[in-house]
């Protein structure tokens, strides 16, 4: 099967790497969830796992011995839920919270959610989407997203509310933005701090790491994963640090189908960072 064509380059910023070959028995694979294992939605909890990645997903885990985990803003509870009955290794909320392989399911800050802080935010929140119902907050416990997905044109008004917020609980909480929506996180997590932690134990130790993402969400990962050699896909258009890039949660579907043994090398992507 032929390599997957990658999207028109941008202008270089950076030397591109070499083609790059995947053999599973070697890669340690972790994925982020919407817009890259499922298209995106409306709502959250809206988002489903297309039939082909959930027959293709357990496969996987078995042909990698189990060296596959989904990082992703959403819960670990949510993310069980989207890929029931499978369950793997999972970094869920950013890397706040994180399940190893061991099934140990630890906070990284060692720390409960800051449930005081979470509850000073929530009410101007809610006050703002009483008035503008096209907008939706999710409480995630330790984070809280602001989707403007359903009224794009108050995406300035959700950005100044929650830079408001993340200003005046700064010692604790970052403006995370995202596609369509804007996110108080914990500050001192972050996707790419996830994968270097699961990269020390078994099943992911000593394995070549490879992160496909699709957000703004995802670049810290990417940054991470390329400085340990490893392999990093940008799903969809936008400018980014990963080095290789497919066209749709579909696409990275059908790419993985390929892999058995090895696969079809990904075309590295002349991209600006």
């Amino acid at each position: 099967m032929q390599p997957l064509a990658s999207s028109p380059p941008a202008p270089l910023a950076t030397t591109p790497a070499d083609d790059c070959d995947v053999d599973v028995s070697s890669v340690a694979f972790f994925f982020d969830l919407d817009g890259t294992l499922a298209p995106l939605a409306p709502r959250p909890d809206a988002v489903k796992l297309p039939h082909d990645t959930a027959s293709v997903l357990p496969r996987q885990v078995q042909r990698t011995r189990g060296a596959i985990a989904v990082v992703s803003g959403r819960t670990i509870d949510d993310i069980d839920g989207l890929l029931a009955p499978l369950r793997v290794p999972a970094a869920g909320l950013h890397g706040a919270e994180i399940r190893h392989a061991s099934g140990a399911w630890v906070r990284a800050d060692g720390h409960a959610a800051d449930t005081a802080h979470i509850a000073a935010m929530i009410a101007p929140l809610q006050a703002l989407v009483d008035r503008h119902p096209g907008l939706l907050l999710e409480n995630k416990g330790s984070a809280l997203a602001l989707h403007y997905r359903g009224a794009p044109e108050l995406a300035g008004v959700a950005r100044d509310t929650l830079r408001e917020l993340a200003e005046l609980h700064a010692e604790r909480f970052v403006l995370q933005p995202g596609k369509l929506v804007f996110e108080l996180r914990p500050r001192h997590v972050s996707k790419g701090h996830a994968i270097t932690t699961l990269l020390k134990e078994a099943p992911f130790a000593g394995r070549t790491p490879l992160f496909a993402g699709d957000d703004l969400t995802d670049e810290t990962g990417f940054a991470d994963v390329n400085a340990l050699g490893g392999i990093t896909i940008k799903i969809g258009e936008g400018e980014t640090c990963a080095r290789h890039r497919l066209p749709s949660p579909e696409a990275l579907t059908v790419w993985l189908l390929t892999l058995r043994h090895g696969a079809p090398p990904l075309a590295s992507q002349e991209i600006g960072v």
